[in-house]
């Protein structure tokens, strides 16, 4: 993604995301283990903050500093719009498994927990990110 983007041309660094798909991974998994719709809810909140805002108040974001601090991580920056498209799927993703577990649809809740998980493992682990690759499909398609 060396082209810039035609929505918005903010940037973050793309490290810092990784950090955070990683920790979504951690909470995913503890919310699926636990089946606690709370947490589902919480994670939702994070992934809004950061789909509609600088990301400034997001817990996650701000974890995913100190680490890459503590690592001294170079900055490597990427559009943010696609990004910030991914983060508002995850808290889509997040938002639906908080709704399923609360009306005890529990298999669904997990399927979808299962595919949160694979979407940031994809991101933290591959620089894979799914829902930017479904942005940049759209932004081509219908020049956003």
């Amino acid at each position: 993604m060396n082209n810039v983007c035609p929505v918005s041309k903010n940037r973050l660094d793309e490290n810092k995301a990784r950090i955070i798909a990683f920790f979504v991974i951690v909470i995913t998994g503890i919310n699926l283990y636990f089946n606690n719709y709370y947490i589902a809810g919480v994670l939702a909140l994070d992934f809004a903050v950061r789909a509609f805002s600088t990301g400034k108040l997001s817990l996650l974001k701000f974890f995913a500093v100190g680490v890459s601090k503590l690592f001294r991580l170079k900055v490597n920056p990427v559009n943010a719009a696609p990004k910030q498209f991914s983060a508002g799927m995850g808290m889509t993703f997040c938002l639906l498994i908080a709704v399923f577990q609360f009306t005890h649809y529990i298999i669904v809740a997990q399927c979808l927990g299962a595919m949160l998980i694979i979407c940031a493992f994809l991101e933290c682990a591959f620089r894979f990110c799914l829902g930017c690759k479904i942005y940049e499909c759209f932004s081509v398609r219908y020049r956003f």
